[in-house]
């Protein structure tokens, strides 16, 4: 398979590869319960720390999280009930957090670029993985064992690196001309109020 549009020099077929092939399940329990900090994953952020998400930081802030999992920096990870409104989250920082032990868990290998990946993850491709093969009666779930059936058709490391990299530099434009937008209609809306009387 190759795609209808590619970088110029590119010319290998793209690999159907089972995530199984280049994934590995990567939570660590938190079982002397470190003082890390708490997160969560939402659907349009990513990690977000748990103070953020929740007001007074959740019911949870002063529990126990010796259950936690301990995400490490380049890992993935996801709410299996909550997948389905892409609900994934790639740890960008540098320093370990927890999750929630609901969360999975886990990274890439060195044959898969982590943006490339990411960038996946929030096409409709993946909603199609999903909806395949979630499983559950009134709630529906994604499970590990379920990612690790999932499909994706991958070129060479290199070219992986050039994607990722061009859907992060638009995503990054997005967010500038959002920001713009933001000031310009505050603008707007001060001076309709300052210029008509």
């Amino acid at each position: 398979m190759t795609p209808a549009v590619r970088f110029k020099g590119f010319t290998d077929p793209w690999e159907q590869r089972k995530f199984s092939d280049f994934v590995v399940a990567s939570g660590i329990k938190n079982r002397d319960n470190l003082p890390l900090q708490s997160y969560s994953v939402s659907n349009d952020r990513g990690f977000v720390p748990q103070d953020e998400q929740f007001e007074n930081g959740g019911t949870m802030r002063d529990a126990d999280k010796s259950m936690y999992w301990i995400v490490e920096p380049g890992s993935f990870a996801y709410n299996p009930a909550r997948i389905n409104v892409g609900s994934i989250g790639y740890l960008s920082t540098s320093e370990n957090v927890i999750v929630s032990s609901l969360y999975e868990v886990f990274r890439a290998d060195e044959t898969c670029d982590d943006r490339f990946l990411w960038h996946w993850f929030k096409s409709p491709l993946f909603m199609k993985q999903i909806e395949m093969l979630q499983e559950g009666g009134v709630r529906l779930y994604f499970f590990f064992d379920k990612l690790l059936l999932s499909e994706i058709w991958m070129p060479s490391v290199e070219e992986q690196r050039l994607i990722g990299a061009h859907f992060d530099r638009l995503d990054n434009l997005i967010t500038l001309h959002q920001r713009k937008l933001g000031l310009l209609k505050n603008l707007k809306a001060a001076l309709l109020d300052k210029m008509f009387v």
